[in-house]
């Protein structure tokens, strides 16, 4: 085994030149990354308002998670993430800032109340067969279903508040007073209401709708006489439909009119403001004597860069035309106990926040922001490329903003990432159109090094720098996946669509007059292509076969291994391939110079200097760092997926990063290798010949299982700082069977070897990449039992 592959299980490998993140990380377990916050779009992002408190709110954030915020410092608490895609007013707190901390949709036995400002929480203890109704205050409203008979489905059969005791148990109080007879009508919708009193809508035995406030500490009901029946009051209930404060019950009708009662009196005449039923109020609150509603968000508004939703406008419940409170605002309207009404909304994404809307003494409602702003959504991340510090980006929101960007990005210590430029959104194509619905055999876009890049359009292959675009003709050139770009030279899958196994390549001179003509094939899907040479596997196991593009010429590189090479993949000079049936891997230099690096197979990417793994350890992508000569290996914060169908990612083939995109389409710049890390060759120069004493005190031959150091630093133009050399070492005379191993003084001596040479009277070389040590040292061990004589000469070190 080669000398540098057992740098892998030293245990303190050398750490990877990274890029410093914009906050630096005190985490040494993975790459520092500079994290560059997603480009927001012009449109605010929707939350969903459930309730209000008198300190804080219930709403969804931007995943879905049920969470509560105080008013005065916005701080936000995670209550849970289950499903709140049906937020039925009440469901989740209603009057107070206490909700319930567990699944309300789910059956069981204890309910846990959390009041959200203390912390405090109460246990409940369910009745059989219970669903949860609401949570009004300190108190859940229990619906109790009992079996219909000879039916086969079930009815309400009663209504309770629960309540926690002071000892700790829990007090039951059934809700009374229902007419035709006492009995519980079959169905019973949630209309929301506060901790004193809960709003329910259901059908009389002669079908008329009315509306019952239940106490929510004796269980009594007052209700109405008949009244307008509510939106689908017979179904399930929308949130929004309703408002409650301390002087009105507003509900929305069949009829998309509004209708409001007296909370005090609700045999009162109702009062009804009338709406469009084709631009109805989708969500309405109270504030005073005023009637707030938020409309239907307009088809013809859904695309537009203007903040989206509709206008909260406020209505005089007893009369008159209404006014803007808000001209943007989002469509949710939660009450809040103080009688003032939560609402989100701004005049533009970035101003969006939410806001209590308050009508003092008799003026029209006004609108005061809280301390918590709604980020708006970022442009989705729909493809990433990465090439010599140019990252292209594919991006999408709303169709105004879908299209491609560019950014240039310089790594290094403090890596910088410029604000993105718009590209235009000419042949832009939304994700999985471009692999026939599949990202799983293709990237979007490739990069060429040049400054452009290559992607699918709706033609067909179109090459892209700036806003220019230039169509590809591929005469019928059918196309599984672009595998890489370089330069004119454009590499392509051309297996039958879909394919697991890639059968097939073509190259394209997309600089060429007659671009759409292959200058190449190989009946392979291993290849890869760089400086103007395509590399393939070749037909013998072990065999690579490099085609120069220019002149048609091949010549063969072998990799040592006689295994049959499954995937290329290159990068500044550098050769990986891997054997899939054997899972063995390496790297060679391009011109067929071997260099005794093994790597771990399986590689998805290749940079300038290392190779990306999504599948590594402990559930996160890896990166092995083989620039200096010793491969180390150093995990990411988080796993990519290999296929790209969750977020994207694209590594540096011309340069040492590598970019990926997360679930909030925030990008994370990663510099494996920092700039000025750099190999340069020398004039070939002997630093050791025990022949002549060069290097070594005598002429002896070296003993066998003899030790020596060779100081290197400061000799043949070897500068102070190099870290590691190029040295062609050679075993001459030889005495009998052995091997030499080299290594940096400053490491544990390595159990594999350098040089193997089979008997007596033979000479041998091999070319070696060596860390050196502080001093600018290398060690030999001569691990024959028989003497031999040494030599080594320098083509080069890295700095």
């Amino acid at each position: 085994m080669p000398l540098l592959a057992s740098a892998l299980a030293l245990a303190d490998p050398l750490p990877a030149a990274s890029a410093a993140p914009a906050t630096p990380t005190t985490d040494p377990a993975f790459l520092p990354e500079l994290v560059v916050p997603g480009q927001p779009l012009p449109q605010p992002r929707t939350e969903t308002l459930l309730a209000a408190g008198a300190k804080g709110f219930l709403h969804t954030t931007q995943d879905a998670t049920f969470a509560w915020t105080a008013y005065d410092t916005g701080a936000t608490t995670v209550v849970g993430a289950y499903d709140v895609g049906r937020p039925d007013p009440g469901l989740h707190g209603a009057g107070s800032d206490v909700t319930i901390d567990t699944d309300p949709h789910q059956p069981s036995k204890v309910w846990k109340l959390r009041d959200m400002a203390s912390g405090t929480v109460t246990t409940l203890n369910a009745p059989e067969a219970a669903n949860l109704g609401g949570v009004y205050g300190d108190a859940v409203l229990a619906d109790r279903y009992v079996p219909v008979p000879n039916a086969g489905t079930v009815m309400l059969g009663s209504m309770a508040f629960l309540r926690a005791t002071a000892d700790g148990s829990t007090v039951s109080v059934p809700i009374t007073g229902w007419p035709d007879s006492g009995v519980v009508p079959r169905s019973v919708s949630h209309m929301g209401g506060d901790a004193k009193e809960a709003a329910l809508g259901f059908f009389d035995d002669a079908g008329k709708f009315r509306i019952a406030l239940a106490d929510t500490h004796t269980g009594a009901l007052r209700v109405s006489p008949p009244v307008a029946s509510a939106r689908s009051a017979s179904a399930s209930w929308f949130a929004g439909a309703a408002a409650i404060d301390d002087s009105h019950v507003a509900w929305i009708g069949d009829d998309h009119n509004v209708h409001v009662l007296p909370r005090a009196d609700l045999a009162a005449a109702e009062s009804v403001i009338p709406f469009d039923p084709y631009d109805g109020a989708s969500s309405i609150g109270l504030s005073g004597d005023w009637l707030l509603s938020v409309g239907r968000p307009p088809y013809d508004k859904h695309d537009s860069a203007v903040p989206t939703q509709r206008e909260l406008k406020a209505t005089p419940i007893g009369g008159g035309d209404p006014v803007t409170v808000m001209p943007h605002a989002s469509p949710t309207i939660a009450q809040a106990p103080d009688g003032t009404a939560l609402v989100e909304g701004g005049d533009t994404a970035a101003d969006w926040t939410v806001r209590k809307v308050t009508a003092a003494g008799g003026a029209a409602p006004s609108a005061v922001a809280v301390n918590y702003k709604v980020a708006p959504d970022s442009y989705r991340l729909d493809s990433l490329n990465l090439s010599a510090n140019v990252l292209s980006s594919a991006e999408s929101g709303y169709v105004p903003s879908m299209g491609f960007y560019e950014r240039r990005v310089t790594p290094g210590p403090s890596p910088t990432v410029s604000a993105p430029r718009s590209q235009g959104a000419a042949d832009y194509l939304g994700p999985n159109i471009s692999c026939g619905g599949s990202n799983a055999l293709c990237t979007d876009m490739v990069g060429t090094g040049d400054g452009r890049v290559v992607h699918f359009s709706s033609r067909g292959l179109v090459v892209r720098q700036d806003q220019n675009v230039r169509e590809i003709n591929t005469n019928g050139v059918r196309i599984a996946r672009i595998v890489e770009a370089d330069g004119r030279f454009l590499l392509l899958d051309t297996s039958p669509a879909l394919s697991w196994n890639p059968s097939s390549l073509a190259v394209l001179d997309i600089d060429n007059a007659t671009s759409g003509t292959p200058v190449a094939t190989a009946s392979t899907g291993a290849g890869t292509i760089e400086g103007g040479r395509l590399f393939t596997a070749g037909s013998n196991p072990g065999e690579i076969t490099v085609l120069d593009l220019a002149n048609q010429q091949t010549r063969t590189v072998q990799t040592g291994r006689g295994c049959a090479v499954t995937d290329l993949k290159s990068a500044r000079g550098w050769l990986y391939w891997s054997c899939r049936a054997e899972g063995s891997a390496g790297l060679l230099r391009q011109d067929g110079t071997s260099r005794p690096i093994e790597v771990p197979a399986r590689a998805d990417g290749m940079g300038d200097g290392f190779l990306l793994y999504t599948n590594g350890g402990d559930n996160r992508s890896t990166v092995v760092d083989f620039h200096t000569g010793i491969p180390v290996t150093s995990s990411l914060k988080t796993r990519l997926n290999p296929s790209q169908l969750v977020n994207p990612w694209s590594v540096d083939r011309f340069g040492g990063g590598l970019v990926y995109g997360d679930k909030h389409q925030n990008l994370h710049l990663v510099s494996v290798i920092a700039p000025g890390t750099t190999f340069t060759t020398v004039s070939p120069e002997r630093l050791l010949d025990t022949r002549s004493a060069v290097g070594r005190t005598g002429t002896d031959k070296v003993p066998g299982r003899d030790v020596f150091s060779l100081q290197v630093a400061g000799r043949a133009n070897v500068p102070a700082n190099a870290k590691a050399v190029v040295l062609n070492v050679t075993a001459t005379e030889t005495d009998g069977p052995g091997h030499l191993t080299v290594w940096a003084s400053s490491a544990p001596q390595p159990t594999s070897s350098n040089l193997n040479w089979t008997g007596s009277g033979v000479t041998t070389p091999n070319l070696v990449v060596v860390p050196l040590d502080d001093a600018g040292r290398v060690m030999f061990f001569n691990g024959a039992r028989t003497g031999t004589h040494l030599i080594a000469d320098v083509f080069g070190y890295y700095v």
